[in-house]
């Protein structure tokens, strides 16, 4: 069985974006003015900057708890892109989807969703599983469109790179985790007018998949 995990903030512009997640302290996408390669690393000293958001939660349950498995992402922008950063420890790395746009929430995945200001419509959505597999999409509003169609409706352009602690689809073995490093185009989000303008609120929401035997 999955066991799904969120961190759910709100994000926001200044020259930072911060993000005020609710009875917890704000979190911060930092500017970095320097390059970052997509290999899966995160080694430039620009992330060492970046806050870390791990604070990730079941909030359906009754109670809701924090997750049993540890999450640590970063995010950083510049003028071009948005950075991300997730590692994950994981036992069990699983990852069969290798289609893009495929089911990868039937697999081991990190996902990031964005919904702009409330004033502009449309969310998007991110994911990319432990085999580098994407998923990316559009959706004009919440509960609203075909599914299969969006998903299909354009490719967002996003970058990623996977790094393996361990065995993947290797279910009988003793796994330690995995890693995913990449970017989205700020240029990909024009259907809802691009990089944010200063002081201009996005709310968005991190989440994983963690399959085990």
């Amino acid at each position: 069985m999955p066991k799904r995990h969120f961190a759910l903030v709100l994000l926001l512009t200044a020259p930072a974006f911060a993000a005020p997640a609710s009875d917890e302290q704000p979190f911060e996408c930092r500017f970095t003015d320097g390059p970052i390669t997509i290999d899966g690393n995160a080694d430039e000293a620009a992330w060492k900057h970046a806050q870390v958001i791990d604070k990730f939660t079941l909030p359906w349950l009754k109670e809701p708890r924090a997750a049993k498995t540890a999450t640590r992402a970063r995010l950083l922008w510049d003028r071009e892109n948005l950075y991300y950063f997730a590692d994950m420890d994981d036992g069990d790395l699983f990852a069969d989807v290798t289609e893009h746009d495929g089911k990868t929430w039937d697999n081991d995945v990190f996902e990031l969703f964005f919904k702009p200001a409330d004033d502009k419509q449309g969310y998007y959505e991110f994911q990319v599983n432990a085999a580098n597999t994407q998923f990316d999409m559009f959706m004009p509003q919440r509960g609203q469109g075909d599914f299969e169609k969006r998903k299909r409706d354009g490719d967002l352009h996003m970058k990623s790179t996977v790094q393996l602690r361990g065995s993947l689809n290797k279910r009988a073995d003793k796994d330690q985790g995995w890693s995913v490093e990449g970017l989205i185009p700020w240029k990909s989000l024009m259907r809802t007018g691009g990089r944010p303008a200063v002081d201009e609120i996005w709310k968005f929401t991190l989440c994983r998949y963690d399959y085990d035997m």
